[in-house]
């Protein structure tokens, strides 16, 4: 209860607000009736002071001196009876509460202090009383979530609609780990978090947060669209997992909603430990099978297979080879070892977001995973990515032979791989190859022309490549150079694109297969 709900449904309604106007919101915590030329030793914080002001001070300095005390002391405010020892509050206490916002109320004599003190501390136990209530409830039902959540989007889903407010659990680093707004997507949320956290940690609040063993109160950052929430550490053996924000909205924040945020720390906490042990038995068997693919080293049988479907592995799936390197130096040291298996848990956390099952393998200062071909890189690296970390991308591959040579397409672009930056192979292998690199040479006429040369019934096919290059990819001069009719040269021209994966209209294209085909003659009269 405050002054100004206390001036509304006590005893005190009839009082008159003669200073202090902008501390009515204060808190009263008890009221205390004192008499005493020392009334500073005889009360506490949110104390409501009932005063009949028979030792009130006489001189205007002690009368200023009293009330900034009082107010320092965090004194809720003060109640004098009027007229039997004093008319009024004297006018130099009236300026002094002003100045220090401490609210000082007149109320008539005959308004017993028993009414006034049984009043508000009835409203006291019974606010206790139903905060205990509510608590409990709120406690009962995050208990009760934790059982059937899934994802801490869940478990913020469920405090979100208890409290009526939004929920978020994010990372140290800014990762959106769960939310209660449905109505906005996952990467709205994580960019708006990402840019918090970062704001949080330049005015030094992030530390704060994190020093913390309760929820605290953050001012509004208007800058990145964040009205005032309070932010709780979530710890596992001590270190940080994650934070919890909660925030304001339309109603201000209250002690319920403080107990209800340390409740649902503990809850994520208990959470995210058990998904790091499920995580740890998957990567088991995850590691596993991703390192096999990967080393070529995978038997195709039924059961093998179906082990890797159980894992989220598809053979027919199209998928590109992802290969991040960390800015670690080796060996890694235990703070880069906490670090790794960080960006480890907060990529697993971005393929589930995007329903990928996460199959990846960690190595050293490597983390290599699979990305569903329909999925785009780059807006992973946004989210995860840093300035000293890289990113490698294989191209499309399918099935376990394709596992493989993806590894060897990331592995290839590892000593060119640059700070803060996405390279694709096939954007790497080109230029690389025409400057003479023995290797890339060979990567790059396999990735352009390879599936002509390994196949066994491709040999009129690549000659008809051949062809094409020569006449500058004119159809009815490559027709006439072959002796075939230009229907046939289209139908081959459709059975190349179709096994080559790209099209021959594109200008690039013609070039880069151009230079392939020339590639190889070199290549092969070594």
């Amino acid at each position: 209860m405050n002054i100004s709900t206390a001036l509304e449904n006590t005893a005190l309604r009839g009082a008159n607000v003669v200073a202090g106007m902008s501390g009515l919101d204060r808190d009263i915590t008890w009221v205390h009736i004192v008499d005493h030329p020392d009334i500073a030793a005889w009360v506490e914080p949110g104390h409501l002071l009932l005063s009949t002001g028979y030792n009130w001070p006489k001189e205007e300095a002690q009368q200023r001196a009293m009330i900034r005390s009082l107010s320092d002391l965090g004194l809720a405010g003060v109640v004098l009876a009027v007229p039997k020892f004093l008319a009024h509050f004297p006018s130099a206490s009236i300026e002094e509460a002003n100045d220090v916002g401490l609210p000082l109320l007149e109320l008539e004599w005959d308004v017993p202090f028993s009414a006034i003190t049984e009043q508000i501390h009835s409203s006291i136990i019974r606010c206790q009383s139903e905060l205990i209530q509510r608590s409990y409830e709120i406690h009962r039902a995050l208990t009760n979530a934790a059982l059937t959540a899934n994802t801490l989007s869940d478990l913020a889903t469920s405090l979100g609609d208890l409290l009526d407010r939004a929920v978020n659990f994010v990372d140290p680093d800014g990762l959106s780990l769960g939310t209660s707004e449905g109505n906005t997507t996952q990467i709205d949320v994580g960019a708006r978090e990402r840019s918090y956290m970062r704001l949080l940690h330049n005015r030094i609040i992030l530390r704060r947060i994190q020093d913390s063993m309760h929820p605290i109160l953050i001012d509004a950052q208007e800058e990145v669209g964040v009205p005032r929430r309070l932010g709780c550490p979530i710890r596992i053996r001590g270190e940080i997992a994650a934070i919890v924000f909660v925030d304001e909205g339309d109603c201000e924040l209250g002690e319920l909603d403080i107990r209800a945020t340390e409740h649902a720390s503990i809850v994520a906490a208990l959470h995210l430990a058990h998904m790091r042990a499920l995580h740890l038995q998957e990567e088991r068997l995850g590691y596993a099978l991703v390192g096999t693919l990967l080393e070529g080293k995978f038997e195709e049988t039924p059961s093998a297979l179906e082990r890797a479907r159980l894992s989220g592995w598809d053979p027919s799936g199209s998928y590109r080879v992802c290969l991040v390197l960390l800015d670690e130096p080796l060996p890694l040291s235990r703070e880069g070892f906490l670090r790794r298996e960080r960006w480890v848990d907060r990529l697993r956390k971005y393929l589930e977001g995007i329903e990928q099952p996460p199959l990846v393998l960690v190595s050293l200062n490597q983390i290599t995973f699979f990305l569903q071909s329909h999925h785009e890189p780059e807006p992973l690296w946004r989210i995860l990515g840093s300035r000293g970390a890289a990113l490698a991308v294989s191209r499309e591959h399918s099935g376990v032979a394709g596992m493989a040579r993806g590894g060897e397409d990331v592995q290839s672009l590892l000593p060119l791989l640059k700070p803060g930056k996405v390279h694709h192979f096939h954007e790497v292998m080109f230029p690389r190859a025409l400057m003479g690199d023995p290797g890339a040479r060979e990567l790059f006429v396999d990735s352009r022309i390879g599936p002509l040369l390994a196949d066994k019934k491709g040999e009129v096919l690549m000659e008809t490549v051949e062809a094409l290059c020569a006449e500058g990819f004119q159809l009815a001069n490559t027709a006439r150079k072959l002796g075939v009719h230009i229907s046939t040269l289209r139908y081959r021209v459709e059975r190349i694109e179709s096994m080559l994966g790209t099209t021959l209209e594109r200008q690039e294209s013609r070039f880069e297969i151009q230079v392939a085909v020339a590639l190889h003659k070199i290549l092969s009269e070594r």
